[in-house]
C-alpha cells in the first residue's frame, strides 16, 4: 500500500511544487497576479524584458493555475481511492456477503478513476516536461513531451479496456468429457441423492477427466477437446481417483464438493469471485503491456490496482479457509469423517503420481511408443510405488499437503483434520493402499472413457512439441529381461510389490531404455509372457558377464520379500544350469 501511495502521489506532488516554486520566482501567486495586471508601460519601469514578462502571464500564468489546481485534484483523489479501499476491506472482513455486495461495485469505479488519473497524471508530467526546463535552461524538448503525453493518453485507453473485463464471466478450459444424463443415469443418480441427502443444489453439469483433482466450480467451463462451452454450476470428476477411491469416500468429496453450490457459496462465487479474479488478470495484462512510456504512465496505476488487490487477499484466504472448512464438514455428512479423511490423504498421497505419468508418457511418445490408459498406468504406480513407504512418512507428507483448485485456496490438510476432529494417529496404511474402484459403481464404461481422454492427452503432447516417430519396438534385450524378471515376480502364484520396485530400480540400472510402462504390461499380463526356459535358451550365446548380470538381478527380486520361495529356487538353478554360470562362493 505504501510502494503504491508513493507512486500514485509522486506526480502530483511534483505538479504542486513545481508550480510553487515557478510563482516562488516572480514573487509568489499573488505577486504574479499584480504584475500580470500591469499594462506593459508599467512593467517596463519594472523588467528590463517586460515583453517576455507579457507573455508569460498570457501564456502560462493560466496554464500554471491548471496545473496547480489539477495536482491538488490528483493527490486528494488519490489519497481518497485508497484509503476507500482500504477501509472497505475492513468493513467487508471475512463476511461474504459484503465482500461479494460491495466488491462488484467498488472495483468498476475505482478502475475508471484509476483510468482517469492516469491521464491527468501523464499530462501532468508532459506539462511540466516543457515547463520546468523552460523555467531552469530556457528551452525544452517537444518530442519528449509528446513522447510522454502520447503514452499518458495509450495508458489510459489500456486502464479503461481493462474494465471491460470486469464485466466478463470468467472460462476455465479444461480437458474432460460431459457426462450427459442420458448416457450416464446411474452416476447423475447418484449425485443427486447426496445433493438431496446434504440439501445442496445438483449440479448442471458433470464433466470427468484424468487430472487427479475434484472441485465444484460456477464459471463458464470449456471443454478443449470438444469446445464445448458449459454454463452454470460444474463438477468434474477425476476418473484416475475415481479407481483408488471407495464409494464412502467418493460420497465424502462429491458432498464437500456440493457444499460449495450452497446459497451463501454460490453468492460469494457468482458474484465476488469472479470480479477478483478478474482484478488479477487485468493486472497481469497491465503489466505484461508496460514498456517506454506507456509503462511508466501505468506504472501507478498498476501499483494501485495490486494494492487494491491485496488490501482484500487477507479476507479472501480467511474466507477460502472457512469455505473449505464448511464444505468438508457437509463432505463428511454425505459420508462420514473416515472417508472424508481418507479420500483426502489419497488425493494428497497419489496426486503426485500424476505428473510422474505425464513425464513418462512424454518420453515414450518420444520413443514411438503409445500408452493405451493412462489412468491404468497411473492406477499401478498408485499400486507399486507407495507400498514400500512407511505410514510415518506418508503422513508427514500429507499433513502440510494443500490440494490444488482452479479457483480457490484450500488449508492445509492438517488443520481440515483438526476441524473434522480426525484423529491423524488413527489413519492405516492398508486404507490408504486400498483401490476401492468406486467409478466401476457409477460407470459402464471405464475403460473407454479411460482410453478417450488418453488419446486427447497424446494430441495435446504433439500440440506442444512431442515428435512421435515411427511407432517404436521392443529391443531383443527388453523383451527378454523383461520376461524373465516378471516371470521370477510371478514364479510363487503372487505379485509382491516390493518385487516390483525391486525389478523397476535394478531394471533400470541394468537396461538403459528400461521402460516401466511396458515391464508392468509383463507382469499384469504373466500368462501371456514367454517360457522362462525357452527364453533362457534363446539367450545362451551371450557374454558370462551379462547372463550373470541377469542371474544377479533375478536373485535380488527373488530375495526381495523375504521369502525366497522353492519355485523361485528352481528357476535360478535351471537359469544357471542352461546359462552355465560360474558363481563365486
Amino acid at each position: 500500500m505504501y510502494k503504491a501511495a508513493f507512486f500514485f502521489l509522486l506526480i502530483p506532488i511534483i505538479g504542486i511544487l513545481s508550480s510553487f516554486y515557478i510563482f516562488e520566482k516572480y514573487g509568489g501567486i499573488q505577486q504574479v497576479e499584480e504584475i500580470c495586471s500591469l499594462t506593459i508601460s508599467q512593467l517596463q519601469r519594472i523588467y528590463e524584458s517586460p515583453y517576455a514578462v507579457r507573455e508569460f502571464c498570457t501564456n502560462d500564468i493560466g496554464q500554471l493555475k491548471i496545473l496547480q489546481t489539477s495536482s491538488y485534484i490528483s493527490f486528494i483523489a488519490s489519497i481518497m481511492l485508497l484509503v476507500l479501499f482500504k477501509v472497505t476491506s475492513i468493513y467487508c472482513g471475512t463476511n461474504r456477503d459484503k465482500n461479494a455486495l460491495i466488491f462488484p461495485k467498488l472495483i468498476p469505479i475505482a478502475v475508471l478513476t484509476i483510468g482517469i488519473q492516469v491521464l491527468v497524471q501523464g499530462l501532468i508530467l508532459a506539462y511540466l516536461s516543457y515547463i520546468i526546463p523552460i523555467h531552469l535552461a530556457g528551452s525544452y524538448f517537444p518530442i519528449f513531451t509528446l513522447f510522454i503525453g502520447l503514452g499518458a493518453a495509450i495508458g489510459c485507453v489500456q486502464v479503461f479496456s481493462s474494465l471491460l473485463t470486469f464485466f466478463e464471466k470468467p472460462k476455465h478450459n479444461e480437458v474432460a468429457l460431459l457426462a450427459e444424463k442420458e448416457k450416464y443415469p446411474q452416476l447423475w443418480n447418484h449425485i443427486e441423492k447426496i445433493s438431496k441427502k446434504i440439501s445442496a443444489k445438483s449440479p448442471e453439469n458433470i464433466i470427468i477427466g484424468l487430472d487427479p483433482t475434484f472441485y465444484a466450480i460456477s464459471s463458464h467451463v470449456r471443454l478443449i477437446q470438444s469446445n464445448i462451452t458449459l454454463k452454470g454450476e460444474t463438477l468434474f470428476l477425476s476418473l484416475p481417483l475415481m479407481n483408488l477411491l471407495t464409494i464412502e469416500e467418493l460420497d465424502a468429496v462429491i458432498g464437500h464438493e456440493l457444499g460449495h453450490f450452497k446459497a451463501k457459496d454460490t453468492f460469494y462465487s457468482t458474484k465476488f469471485a469472479p470480479v477478483y479474479a478478474n482484478l488479477a488478470k487485468s493486472i497481469q495484462n497491465l503489466s505484461d503491456s508496460s514498456t517506454g512510456a506507456t509503462g511508466l504512465a501505468k506504472l501507478p496505476a498498476i501499483l494501485v490496482l495490486d494494492a487494491m488487490y491485496n488490501s482484500f487477499a487477507e479476507n479472501i484466504a480467511a474466507i477460502s479457509r472457512n469455505r473449505e472448512f464448511e464444505a468438508d464438514k457437509i463432505g463428511s455428512q454425505a459420508s462420514s469423517v473416515n472417508g472424508l479423511a481418507y479420500s483426502l490423504a489419497k488425493i494428497v498421497t497419489f496426486s503426485n503420481l500424476w505428473q510422474q505419468t505425464i513425464y513418462e508418457n512424454i518420453k515414450r511418445l518420444s520413443k514411438g511408443k503409445i500408452t493405451v490408459n493412462l489412468s491404468e498406468v497411473f492406477k499401478d504406480s498408485a499400486s507399486y510405488n507407495v507400498s514400500n513407504r512407511d505410514i510415518d512418512e506418508i503422513i508427514q507428507e500429507t499433513l502440510p499437503s494443500i490440494i490444488k483448485h482452479p479457483t480457490d485456496s484450500h488449508p492445509p490438510i492438517s488443520e481440515r483434520y483438526n476441524n473434522l476432529n480426525f484423529d491423524i494417529s488413527n489413519i492405516e496404511k492398508e486404507k490408504i493402499m486400498f483401490q476401492g474402484n468406486a467409478s466401476e459403481n457409477l460407470l459402464n464404461n471405464v475403460k473407454e472413457i479411460e482410453e478417450e481422454l488418453t488419446e486427447f492427452e497424446h494430441r495435446i503432447q504433439v500440440s506442444l512439441g512431442v515428435v512421435i516417430p515411427e511407432k517404436g519396438n521392443e529391443s531383443g534385450a527388453e523383451v527378454i529381461i523383461y520376461s524373465l524378471a516378471a516371470a521370477m515376480i510371478g514364479a510363487d502364484g503372487r505379485i509382491e510389490n516390493d518385487e516390483v520396485r525391486v525389478a523397476e530400480e535394478l531394471g533400470a540400472k541394468l537396461l538403459e531404455d528400461f521402460d516401466r510402462v511396458d515391464f508392468r504390461i509383463y507382469v499384469d499380463n504373466l500368462e501371456k509372457i514367454p517360457d522362462f526356459i525357452k527364453v533362457a535358451e534363446s539367450c545362451i550365446g551371450w557374454e558370462h558377464e551379462t547372463k550373470l548380470m541377469i542371474y544377479k538381478f533375478l536373485k535380488e527380486i527373488a530375495d526381495s520379500d523375504d521369502d525366497f520361495d522353492k519355485k523361485e529356487q528352481e528357476m535360478l538353478i535351471k537359469l544357471k544350469d542352461i546359462w552355465s554360470l560360474r558363481l563365486k562362493d
